[in-house]
């Protein structure tokens, strides 16, 4: 990594130009990470905004000593800040007021208008999440599971992807667990 990078870096801590300079340098990285994401209620800006913090939270705990680059480094951050702010668009204790419907509105066709908006962005949610399980597994692994899912009466197969099966299982399992 170039020595001027890693100063930029350094001073976007603390200078907002310098942290703009290093955003606008980073937006075609932001821009594609964005593209599968969209809610209802988030505007354009409002990813960005989101992208601009998990930029502050990658700035403040980069350290470039061992070579690692930046780059990667934002993007994977980045992937987890924006699979927080889902998270907790879709928690729970927040869906009832999400899927509130006003008192004067009598509309049946409105409400299930909302309805299916909600159905379509929990979709998107899970199709994200899942992917990222399958980017968690091994190739053995994901052979197995793929195995397992396509071919479930072929024993001989699964017996050979026995173990890397077992630990796909454990990963799907905490995997899920994590989204409680």
């Amino acid at each position: 990594m170039k020595q001027v990078e890693i100063e930029l870096i350094r001073e976007a801590v603390n200078d907002s130009a310098a942290f703009g300079k290093l955003f606008a340098q980073y937006r075609p990285l932001v821009l594609t990470v964005l593209k599968p994401y969209h809610l209802r209620d988030f505007s354009y800006d409002d990813w960005m905004q989101e992208a601009r913090i998990a930029m502050l939270k990658a700035v403040v705990r980069y350290d470039g000593s061992s070579g690692s680059q930046f780059g990667p480094y934002y993007r994977m951050v980045l992937k987890s800040h924006l699979r927080s702010v889902l998270r907790k668009h879709f928690a729970h204790k927040r869906r009832i007021d999400a899927n509130a419907v006003p008192v004067n509105d009598t509309s049946l066709e409105s409400l299930h208008d909302r309805l299916a908006i909600r159905s379509v962005e929990d979709g998107l949610l899970m199709r994200v999440e899942f992917l990222q399980f399958l980017e968690s597994l091994s190739p053995l692994e994901y052979e197995a599971f793929e195995a397992a899912i396509l071919y479930p009466s072929k024993k001989p197969m699964l017996d050979r992807h026995r173990r890397a099966l077992e630990r796909a299982r454990a990963k799907i399992l905490k995997f899920s667990r994590e989204d409680e």
